[in-house]
């Protein structure tokens, strides 16, 4: 008997990943570790079970440098999600916090300095920021984990009410360019969003912040559920 569900139903992957928030067994995290080494991340920064963490997501926590990781660094095997977050592997979630926030550490304390409201980069081009040059940096990528991370930052800044313009690293992964048919760079380039708004005529929204808690405040989520 097939069970049909709303598609409002809150345990909806919709980008959440796994939504289970149950410990990681010790095989798995051993296959996550094994993840970290494919990636060539530093496996000391990781942290998993962490009982402050088991109900958020795998984030980066820049003042501790360290990444946490709970379940939902797994991928949705439950509704059939085709959002680019559920689909995305183990190794690419881990590529997103590791390669794609780690690096801008400095940024993230200089902002904390300025209060818990100040962003140099916004928080959501920050995770779009983070899938891209992910994608761009992280070491044995399959060319699936590359286009998930490009469309996660693409389905992110949609979810903002803006385009982002795509670069020819970008169109190489999600659309298959050879090197031949476009002179491809990897360099690390600002990514340029288009309002959505601007292309339609309406008005363009506001973004608003939520209060957060104090570890999410020191936190960058994947998945921010603060959206």
């Amino acid at each position: 008997m097939i069970r049909l569900i709303s598609i409002n139903d809150k345990d909806m992957a919709n980008g959440m990943r796994d939504t289970s928030k149950t410990p990681l067994s010790e095989e798995e995290i051993n296959y996550v570790k094994s993840e970290i080494r494919r990636i060539g991340a530093d496996e000391t920064v990781f942290v998993f079970n962490d009982e402050e963490h088991l109900t958020l997501s795998t984030c980066y926590n820049f003042v501790e440098d360290k990444i946490y990781v709970t379940r939902n660094v797994f991928p949705d095997e439950k509704y059939g999600s085709t959002h680019p977050r559920d689909l995305m592997s183990v190794g690419a979630v881990l590529a997103h916090e590791y390669f794609g926030h780690r690096p801008y550490r400095e940024e993230y304390l200089a902002d904390m300095e300025q209060g818990d409201d100040y962003h140099t980069t916004p928080i959501w081009q920050g995770e779009c920021r983070a899938s891209i040059n992910a994608a761009k940096t992280a070491h044995n990528l399959t060319d699936r984990d590359k286009s998930n991370l490009v469309m996660d930052a693409i389905y992110r800044a949609k979810e903002f009410g803006h385009l982002i313009e795509m670069d020819d690293f970008m169109k190489e992964v999600v659309y298959g360019y050879s090197n031949g048919e476009k002179n491809i760079t990897h360099n690390i380039t600002p990514i340029n969003y288009v309002s959505e708004a601007s292309q339609t005529g309406t008005t363009e929204k506001r973004i608003c912040e939520r209060e957060v808690s104090k570890v999410q405040r020191h936190t960058k989520d994947y998945d921010d559920f603060e959206r």
